[in-house]
Parts: structure tokens; sequence; C-alpha cells
């Protein structure tokens, strides 16, 4: 049991480092196409390290397994860079808040979500028919929980738009 503790812990410390990586960029606004596929490439370089310590693949079903991982960071590299527009445009978006505005905001981060959902779900299928189920839950679980705590680090530094209007008014 210890072993796993320090495990989790050292993945909980790499992951520190990719919020960190990826809050810096965040603190830019207006994120250049080439500065957007920076950090996808960086984060995802990151997340890998991150998945070899969480997931758990035989020899035997190792190759196939990092070649389906690569191909779904690669297939997902376009909804990450997405999502990353999107923190983006809702910043900038806080001083002219509309409902139509706010409308296509949640829609877009619900479609954004919805994408890489089935993602997903289909990359879990492929891993589990070239590997097993077991190989694939570990991929799953990696995968959930590494996006909720980047998503949950980004969105403390984002604060929300009831925060800026009760600042605005002096609360």
């Amino acid at each position: 049991m210890g072993k796993l503790c320090n495990q989790i812990n050292n993945m909980k410390k790499l992951f520190l480092g990719i919020v960190f990586t990826c809050s810096a960029f965040m603190l830019y606004a207006q994120t250049s196409d080439a500065e957007a596929d920076a950090m996808v490439n960086l984060l995802g370089v990151q997340k890998k390290e991150a998945v070899a310590k969480l997931v758990l693949v035989s020899a035997k079903d190792s190759v196939a397994f990092w070649k389906l991982y690569d191909e779904y960071l690669k297939k997902n590299k376009e909804i990450a860079k997405a999502r990353i527009k999107l923190y983006e445009q809702t910043a900038l978006t806080y001083g002219e808040m509309s409902p139509g505005k706010a409308d296509s905001l949640a829609r877009r981060y619900f479609e954004n979500r919805f994408v890489h959902e089935k993602s997903l779900e289909e990359y879990y299928t492929k891993i589990r028919a070239a590997t097993n189920a077991v190989v694939a839950f570990e991929f799953y679980q990696a995968e959930v929980y590494l996006l909720t705590m980047l998503r949950a680090s980004i969105m403390q530094q984002i604060p929300t738009y009831g925060e800026i209007q009760l600042a605005k008014k002096g609360h």
C-alpha cells in the first residue's frame, strides 16, 4: 500500500508540472495557433508520462496500447486546442457579456465536452479490443483523472462571470 501511495504522490507531482505549464500559457490572451500547438504538444508529452504511471500495460500489450494512445493524443489535439481557445474567448467576453454570448459559450463548452467524450469512448473500445478491458479501464480512469485536474486548475484561475460582476459592484 505504501508503494501505491508513493506512486500516486509522484504522479501528482508530475501532474502539477503539467498544470503549471498549462497555467503559464493560459496567462497570455489571444494564444496563436502555434502557441496552442506548442501547449497541446507539451501537455501531451507530460500527460503521456503520467499515463505511463497510471496504466499498467503488460509487455505483450505495450506496443498496441502505446500505438493507440499516440493516435488518441493526435486525434484529440484539435479538441484540446479548441478548448484552450474557448477558455480564452470566455475570459475575453466577460467585458461584453450578453445572453446570446453566454448561450453561445455554454453550447460550445457542451459540444467540446461531447466530442471529447465520444473520442474517449472510441479509444476505450479500441484499447479494450487490442489489449483487454482492465487496461482500457485504466486508460479511461487516467484520462478522466488528468483532464478533471487540468480543468479544475484552469477554472480556478479564471474567475466566474458572477465573481467579475460582484467585483465591479465592490462586494
